[in-house]
């Protein structure tokens, strides 16, 4: 399966937001709040519907292809809550095939026997897993709230439960003083632990994360471009030897498994964002695009108060480009003549081997994958193409 086969026009992807977790990792800048007791499950659930009935008739007519309830830490939300966003996308929009993608983010402290039971009759499919790492010290200085056995232990127990689909979280790169970096305390486990896809990222120190803050103050010594290069490449290494697809520049999957709701975003498919920070992507007859990202803030959201979301628009010719530097982020590449008009910018990729051309698309190599974001930067640089004729 890939990108191309999974996305058509008039698909949508429906993204859910729930903000809540138990404690705010260090290096997260997602729009996320630390629960002091528990989530108000209902009172959110009613937020959620709301928005869902203000904004699904701009997207009436599609094929519902995923729902994807991530976070913060959604596996904390009440079951009952997940079935009824579950039924009420359904209800919404037709789907486009069976059985259709729903994708639960899961700590793994939270995937206890009865959780996975309740999950899977709420109607998820998929569990992705916030492993992150198997190593005891690497866990502590990411500031994760599960053991270093917890998360094979969640992946085995889901699959007890019954769920074919699993996915695992990995962070490339922790600094845990003292110790080189190395992709065998985990890789090679969560290869052989029986999920079907591996997202892995190199860790990001953002700016306004407490890490952020640590790296400023002289605390924290993040590991240098080089380092995480050699990470990656041994990352590549370790899990196409396993068997699975390096799809997309963080992204690996068994054959046949890749995600549903990832690939919707890579093909610039249009997708619905609901709940706080979430972001939409709605596309117009002529190609323009629409960005909408609500705001990061939960009480004035669980109000029903929240500021007026942050609105980007582009142009048919810029909604074109965003199309090339996202497929160019996965193996499927682009179609060679969507990139016939610049062919310099061709030029460029071939000669510095980053892509290669193979049954009429330009598919990225390995480096170019580890330099999508100069490539990304490159296409949006390109003059428009002159008119024919």
């Amino acid at each position: 399966m890939t990108a191309d086969a999974v996305a058509a026009v008039g698909d949508l992807g429906l993204y859910v937001h729930f903000p809540w977790c138990r404690r705010l990792c260090p290096y997260c800048d997602f729009p996320v709040a630390v629960a002091a007791g528990p989530p108000p499950h209902e009172a959110y659930l009613d937020r959620i519907t709301a928005e869902l009935d203000a904004r699904a008739p701009a997207f009436a007519g599609r094929r519902l292809r995923s729902v994807y309830i991530g976070g913060g830490t959604p596996s904390l939300w009440a079951p009952a809550c997940l079935a009824a966003i579950v039924d009420g996308a359904r209800a919404r929009w037709p789907s486009r095939a069976e059985p259709l993608e729903v994708t639960l983010e899961a700590n793994p402290v939270d995937c206890t026997p009865e959780r996975l039971a309740a999950w899977r009759a709420a109607g998820v499919t998929r569990l992705s897993i916030g492993v992150q790492s198997l190593a005891a010290d690497e866990l502590v200085v990411l500031g994760r709230d599960h053991r270093f056995g917890d998360g094979l232990a969640a992946i085995a127990a889901a699959t007890a439960a019954g769920f074919t689909s699993l996915s695992a979280d990995h962070i490339l790169g922790a600094p845990v003083p003292g110790r080189a970096p190395d992709v065998g305390r985990t890789l090679p486990a969560l290869a052989g632990s029986g999920v079907d896809h591996l997202s892995v990222y190199e860790l990001t120190i953002e700016e306004r994360t407490a890490f952020g803050a640590r790296v400023r103050a002289g605390r924290l010594a993040p590991h240098d471009e080089d380092t995480l290069t050699d990470l990656y490449l041994a990352a590549d290494a370790c899990l196409t030897a396993a068997g699975f697809e390096h799809y997309e520049v963080s992204s690996y999957a068994r054959p046949g498994r890749r995600a549903v709701h990832n690939s919707l975003y890579w093909a610039g498919v249009e997708f619905l964002g609901v709940g706080v920070g979430a972001a939409s992507l709605h596309l117009g007859p002529d190609g323009a695009a629409t960005r909408q990202t609500n705001d990061r803030d939960v009480a004035a959201y669980l109000a029903g108060r929240a500021p007026a979301p942050t609105i980007e628009r582009a142009t048919p010719a810029e909604a074109a480009r965003d199309r090339l530097w996202l497929g160019l982020r996965t193996r499927a590449g682009v179609a060679a003549e969507a990139l016939a008009p610049w062919p310099q910018f061709v030029a460029w990729l071939g000669a510095g081997g980053l892509a290669e051309l193979a049954d009429g698309r330009w598919r990225p190599t390995l480096r170019g994958l580890l330099m999508a974001d100069r490539i990304a930067t490159q296409i949006t640089c390109l003059p428009a193409p002159e008119p024919s004729g």
